[in-house]
């Protein structure tokens, strides 16, 4: 079944500005707000726009947006923060708000780590969607990767490559006349002719999800199609014809999986992966660069990217959560036998995720979630059903929708 539409946007959505939002890092790293006056009212209650009439709430709105566009970055490296009001479009219901989705996956730190030592995840936790008890479905990373295409609950325990029937989430996409892409940093060129023995020098087959998947890569010529380098998604950003859905797999220096330029702690390598994600994502959202193109700010203007780990490694590596209902599958059988908690469905750890959208400014999510939650609110999004795989994860209350992380309550339709 799919997911009904649940009314247009909600205050600070893109109808109205959101209220207080967010600007940029001050110099000393913090998040700043704006002090807000009422449009077209100055800091004493003078109204030097009032002989603008009726329009003059709207001309003040869109004068601060252009002031705010014309300084992308402050001093200290920050960055302006996209919002509901700035993005393209009127804001009819009609039309998808979020219309493309980039997932970002980096490696092996638990949630404490990021905090201490991932000044720029904390920067974006603390302005856009923070998911503040995400956990990961297990151990080691194979099997998280898989879970956030296709809600698997197989592989717990092994990393080998295998070839799985089940229905990915570029399956749905597809069969609704919607547009998938998988980008890796990289990339050889027997990735799609023989992914089991692909992973060499800093890529890594499983870390690349979609090459697990027989609807995904039987066909060579179709997996060439959807699977490509690094460099091919910068340009699809800077022209504006990302796909809907894109899965982004950095390097394994750049996601924080190995020791690299001296690091060896997992401090060092949280910050490495951390100064990693700064380089990429920032000059998207500031339009800096190859980024500084009329097409790459349309598109951002409705673009989600999801930023999370595959697994946790550190003292509380194996924490994760009970599910009413789920006694058995793969993920609660090997959460048992490995020391989860106890009747968990998930234990891969409490690690980082956040949202980061126009649409994702200042929310959070509380609720315990996990992989099986992010493909399920990927399906919602877009007006897919579900996936239908062996354990139903991405149907199940114990994976929810994280509808609070936007200031929508319904994606279009």
């Amino acid at each position: 079944m799919g997911h009904d539409d649940e009314g247009t946007a909600v205050p600070g959505g893109p109808l109205d500005p959101p209220a207080g939002s967010p600007a940029e890092l001050g110099p000393a790293g913090r998040v700043q707000q704006r002090r807000r006056l009422r449009p077209g009212t100055g800091s004493r209650g003078r109204r030097p726009l009032r002989w603008l009439g009726p329009w003059a709430p709207a001309i003040a709105v869109s004068l601060l947006f252009l002031l705010l566009a014309a300084n992308p970055a402050s001093a200290a490296g920050g960055e302006l923060v996209a919002t509901a009001s700035s993005a393209a479009g009127s804001g009819n219901s009609s039309t998808p708000y979020i219309q493309h989705v980039v997932m970002v996956l980096l490696e092996n730190q638990e949630l404490y780590d990021i905090q201490a030592n991932g000044p720029y995840e904390d920067y974006l936790s603390s302005t856009y969607g923070n998911v503040t008890n995400f956990y990961a479905a297990c151990h080691p990373s194979a099997p998280n990767y898989l879970a956030l295409i296709a809600a698997t609950t197989e592989q717990c325990g092994s990393d080998n490559w295998n070839n799985y029937t089940e229905t990915t989430i570029g399956t749905l996409l597809q069969a609704k006349g919607l547009t998938w892409e998988s980008y890796a940093q990289d990339l050889p060129l027997t990735a799609c002719t023989n992914p089991g023995s692909a992973t060499s020098g800093l890529f890594a087959t499983r870390h690349v999800p979609f090459l697990y998947f027989s609807a995904d890569t039987k066909w060579k010529a179709y997996c060439h199609l959807h699977l490509h380098t690094g460099q091919r998604f910068q340009e699809d950003v800077a022209n504006g014809t990302l796909a809907n859905y894109s899965f982004y797999t950095p390097n394994l220096c750049n996601d924080g999986h190995n020791p690299c330029g001296g690091n060896t702690t997992l401090a060092q390598m949280a910050l490495q992966a951390d100064t990693w994600l700064r380089g990429f994502l920032s000059p998207i959202l500031n339009h800096t660069g190859v980024y500084n193109t009329a097409a790459e700010r349309s598109l951002i203007a409705h673009t989600l990217f999801i930023i999370t780990y595959d697994e946790g490694t550190g003292l509380n590596d194996y924490s994760g959560y009970v599910v009413p209902g789920i006694t058995h599958g793969d993920n609660y059988a090997w959460c048992a036998a490995n020391g989860g908690p106890a009747g968990a469905a998930v234990c891969g750890g409490h690690v980082f995720c956040v949202f980061v959208s126009p649409y994702s400014v200042g929310t959070t999510f509380t609720q315990n979630d996990s992989d099986y939650g992010i493909v399920h609110t990927v399906e919602w999004l877009f007006h897919l059903p579900h996936l239908d795989n062996q354990g139903h994860y991405d149907a199940s209350s114990g994976f929810p929708v994280m509808k609070s992380l936007f200031s929508f309550k319904s994606n279009g339709k």
